[in-house]
């Protein structure tokens, strides 16, 4: 039905404004974690995705506030080797 579509719309716009800000993009074929330019909103210094799928694997990738700059590492229990590509 017609009506749903504004309701499927919104409910996937709050990962799309999580992932356009924190720079996000997962490359599943190869496995690896793309950064670019992370930003957080004002009042928050840190956030955590856990259980964040990469191909077969999952990681827990936080983003930390630190001065003006917003950092991003993987926490170190993870499963496997994922790389994380962070670009500034």
């Amino acid at each position: 039905p017609v009506a749903c579509l504004p309701q499927a719309w919104s409910a996937g716009s709050a990962f799309m404004l999580m992932q356009a800000c924190l720079g996000l993009e997962i490359d599943g074929w190869d496995g690896e974690i793309h950064v670019t330019r992370p930003r957080l909103p004002i009042g928050i210094d840190m956030l955590t995705l856990r259980h964040l799928g990469v191909g077969a694997r999952a990681v827990d990738l936080t983003f930390q506030r630190v001065g003006d700059r917003v950092v991003a590492f993987l926490a170190d229990r993870h499963e496997g080797l994922v790389p994380l590509i962070v670009r500034t």
